[in-house]
């Protein structure tokens, strides 16, 4: 299920959350997952316990952190005993070359499938193309592009 580390996750939380479940509105999954990408922790991590605290206050919090740390600290625990006994190993070379390729398809899939209603012509694409372009070809640090973000929507909010 956690496949392709946090944007796997994501896409399966917003295919149960949101579509199936109908446990939380489109928008503010979206909006979650946005915050949760620019608070410093694993984005997994803040994004179950926004959706911990929305539902059920510091007690959901709690369950949420828990329940996301726990299994990947377990799982990380063993994965790293079974690189140090493959290392080196045929079957780490099989493993290399098949395991990878398909890790990378599980997040492209996923990216896509969180993106998808993004990419419809809408203001926030046109900023989120202008934020890639400052980003990749003006070399923009990314953390002026959020607070500018921030203000313009500050401002924007305040207008409507």
């Amino acid at each position: 299920m956690a496949f392709g580390a946090g944007t796997g996750m994501t896409a399966y939380l917003q295919q149960e959350l949101v579509n199936h479940r109908k446990a939380i509105a489109r928008d503010e999954f979206m909006t979650l997952y946005g915050l949760a990408r620019i608070v410093p922790a694993g984005t997994m991590t803040a994004l179950a316990v926004a959706i911990g605290f929305r539902y059920r206050g510091i007690l959901g919090t709690i369950v949420a952190l828990v329940a996301m740390i726990l299994p990947s600290f377990v799982l990380t625990v063993l994965l790293t005993i079974a690189y140090s006994a493959l290392s080196g190993t045929e079957a780490f070379r099989v493993l290399n070359v098949t395991l990878m390729p398909a890790a990378l398809a599980v997040v492209v899939v996923s990216a896509f499938r969180i993106g998808e209603e993004f990419f419809r012509p809408s203001v926030e694409l046109v900023l989120a193309i202008l934020a890639f372009v400052g980003v990749l070809v003006v070399g923009l640090n990314p953390s002026f592009l959020l607070i500018l973000g921030g203000l313009v929507g500050a401002v924007a909010i305040r207008r409507w």
